[in-house]
């Protein structure tokens, strides 16, 4: 293990957590930084150091800081790809020419990372043995305090991931539960669509957005989206969209999990028999979190990137999702964007062809 080596690529809150926590083990971890060289990225290069304050408080040294993607994969055993889903094929365009057979990816969150990637390989003419590995949401709910540290709100306690080939999963799993030993627990899931599928952002993001339009493009600053969006009516609709989510699983042979047992998981098990009780109750991680925007990812990232498949995947299966096409279809009119077409459809994942056991099978 303490020869593993480690690559984050990505710069944001998450990709300086992880960072961190893997820098704590002792373990020899590279941040690549995609976007600039700015003055918070000249200062890490130097120092090399990265630190958790608030719930967790831990950090170490790097292995390195770089803007070089190729210097930054070489000789990684683990390539973890941190980034908002947007960002999945600019960096995967540029990731590919460099894998190497052997090397295991991780893609938090994982959000169909798998579908694209193969399918952008395969496009690319290049076959390498690797493993694909996806989460279903961050394991911390983080923001970036400075250069070199990042507050967590709260960490969760555990989540699932998955791995294509799946008889990689337990030896994926296995090493990340060593680097995050007596913080967040990782539990293996059979395939890495039900991974996508549970992803309880497009249920708790988008539709408090679009039901608080008005109230978010007033007062975004001071705005706190779960505490003050999530209301009882509004815990409501949000509980029959995950309702239909669990059918639409069912209807694929999936056994999702809820997103009320998926916070409990998360964050501490209660009482609470609503989202708007959870999001409200002592064990909650959001009372800290402050301002929303009209254009936030709560609507870029999560409609285009999670409800659009979801809901081609229920059409593909013979099924109706009113909820989801609803959600798609008022954020669309309000930004102006046909998000099936620009987002993650069927075609851009390369599988409109296949069938739901094909699929299934694809990344298992």
């Amino acid at each position: 293990m303490n020869n593993t080596k480690f690559t984050v690529l990505g710069s944001g809150n998450g990709a300086r957590a992880w960072c961190a926590q893997i820098a704590a083990k002792g373990l020899p971890v590279v941040m690549w930084e995609p976007l600039e060289a700015t003055e918070d990225y000249l200062k890490l290069k130097e120092e090399k150091e990265m630190y958790l304050e608030g719930d967790m408080n831990i950090g170490g040294k790097l292995a390195g800081v770089t803007m070089d993607i190729e210097e930054a994969m070489d000789g990684a055993d683990f390539l973890l790809v941190i980034v908002p889903s947007f960002a999945h094929k600019p960096i995967f365009k540029k990731m590919i020419p460099h894998l190497k057979d052997g090397q295991n990816i991780v893609v938090v969150p994982g959000n169909f990372a798998g579908f694209r990637l193969r399918k952008m390989m395969k496009e690319a003419g290049v076959e390498r043995n690797i493993t694909i590995s996806e989460m279903t949401t961050m394991p911390y709910a983080c923001r970036i305090r400075n250069y070199n540290t990042v507050t967590v709100y709260k960490k969760k306690f555990a989540l699932g991931m998955g791995t294509s080939p799946k008889e990689k999963n337990g030896y994926v799993t296995d090493v990340l539960n060593t680097v995050f030993a007596g913080y967040v627990e990782y539990l293996p899931s059979d395939n890495l669509l039900e991974i996508d599928l549970d992803n309880c952002n497009c249920i708790v993001h988008p539709l408090p957005v679009l039901l608080n339009y008005g109230e978010i493009e007033k007062n975004g600053d001071t705005y706190r989206h779960y505490i003050d969006g999530i209301t009882p009516l509004i815990s409501e609709q949000v509980m029959m969209m995950d309702e239909e989510r669990l059918v639409i699983g069912r209807k694929l042979g999936l056994e999702l999990h809820s997103c009320l047992s998926q916070l409990k998981m998360f964050y501490g098990q209660n009482d609470s028999e609503t989202l708007y009780d959870y999001v409200h109750s002592p064990d909650s991680p959001y009372f800290d979190l402050v301002g929303q925007s009209v254009d936030s990812r709560y609507i870029k990232e999560d409609v285009p990137g999670i409800v659009v498949p979801l809901m081609l995947l229920a059409k593909k299966a013979g099924m109706e999702a009113p909820i989801c096409e609803l959600v798609v279809k008022l954020a669309s009119q309000l930004h102006g964007v046909d998000y099936v077409a620009e987002g993650t459809n069927l075609e851009t994942l390369g599988i409109e062809d296949l069938s739901i056991e094909e699929i299934v099978k694809m990344v298992s």
